[in-house]
């Protein structure tokens, strides 16, 4: 199966080409871009791990600035709070242990200044996001009395929440951007490196073989988060519904 439009939409997303499904993108009804798949190599699965690094930095950078958006009568505010942590799950995901990559310290230093707030993140994703055992969020046993003759009505619970505060998120924005900005400077050389070897490829007969990654179509039934995908990825599984929407 060709790359599908969802699967180029990240790849066009600043171009105003139309796409297709046969893989192509076009001009006016002419094609103007081919895509190939860069054969597998060590720079080729360097560049896979350092891209998806990048990945991780925007979707922690898309949740702090839709967060920052929550103000009084935005529908975000009750939000906020969640959108900080995932941002913190999505920022530790490049720096932790994994069994699928290195960390992202392996290919670059977080600057000075930024230390502490990087261990800040870390801390706060363990023992208040992933964990619980910050008194971040403390739950209270409380009882309900009347208030005019103080007889037992409940008991029962109240939990305080605490998130950065807003200082912190516009801190941890430029984390962000000090750290994609670093994982840039890691990157370019590699890409250039490829380009170099794809300009000497015979890229008549990689169009001609049309190796594009593999889409495999499956049901919700078989989605199974306990997979490990591959230092060079050849295909992905889609998951379709089996469920009529609506009840229909």
């Amino acid at each position: 199966m060709g790359l599908q439009r969802r699967d180029l939409v990240a790849l066009c997303a600043r171009s105003a080409h139309s796409i297709h499904d046969d893989g192509l993108v076009s001009n006016g009804g002419e094609t103007a871009f081919e895509f190939v798949m860069i054969p597998d190599s060590p720079d080729a699965r360097l560049f896979v791990e350092l891209s998806s690094y990048g990945v991780d930095l925007s979707e922690a950078r898309h949740a702090l600035e839709l967060a920052s958006e929550g103000g009084e009568d935005s529908p975000l505010r009750d939000a906020a709070a969640y959108l900080i942590g995932f941002a913190a799950l999505a920022y530790c995901r490049t720096f932790f242990d994994s069994k699928v990559r290195k960390p992202l310290t392996k290919h670059i230093v977080i600057p000075a200044e930024f230390q502490d707030l990087h261990r800040l993140v870390g801390a706060f994703r363990n023992t208040t996001i992933a964990h619980s055992q910050s008194e971040l969020s403390t739950t209270f046993p409380v009882g309900i009395l009347d208030a005019s003759t103080l007889r037992v009505r409940d008991v029962t619970t109240a939990t305080y929440s605490q998130t950065f505060p807003q200082p912190m998120v516009s801190r941890f924005l430029e984390l962000l951007e000090a750290v994609d900005d670093l994982l840039f400077e890691a990157i370019e050389p590699v890409r250039q490196r490829l380009i170099k070897k794809l300009g000497r490829s015979d890229r008549a007969a990689m169009v001609a073989r049309g190796v594009r990654p593999n889409v495999i179509d499956a049901l919700d039934a078989d989605f199974d988060p306990r997979t490990k995908r591959l230092p060079y990825p050849t295909s992905n599984k889609l998951h379709w519904s089996s469920t009529p929407l609506n009840g229909e």
